[in-house]
């Protein structure tokens, strides 16, 4: 549901910028976040790995590496 120009111009006049510039914020902090979630499961992943800790091998490693990508995309994909 679209902002009908009097609403836009009330929103813009109450908090200073554009609702289109307040999207844009709010997709950049959920992108930040995003990829801060997406370094911890593959530094965590790699450093079990190198530890032996776990009980999987190289290729848990990647896959978990490809599911946080894939999630990634399809995340930035609904988001853009």
């Amino acid at each position: 549901m679209a902002m009908t120009t009097a609403q836009s111009s009330a929103y813009q006049a109450a908090v200073g910028y554009t609702p289109a510039a307040s999207a844009t914020t709010i997709a950049a902090m959920i992108a930040v976040a995003l990829f801060l979630w997406a370094a911890w499961v593959v530094l965590f992943r790699m450093q079990s790995w190198r530890q032996g800790s776990t009980s999987g091998d190289l290729n848990d490693l990647v896959w978990s590496v490809v599911r946080a990508s894939g999630l990634l995309l399809l995340v930035f994909w609904f988001i853009r």
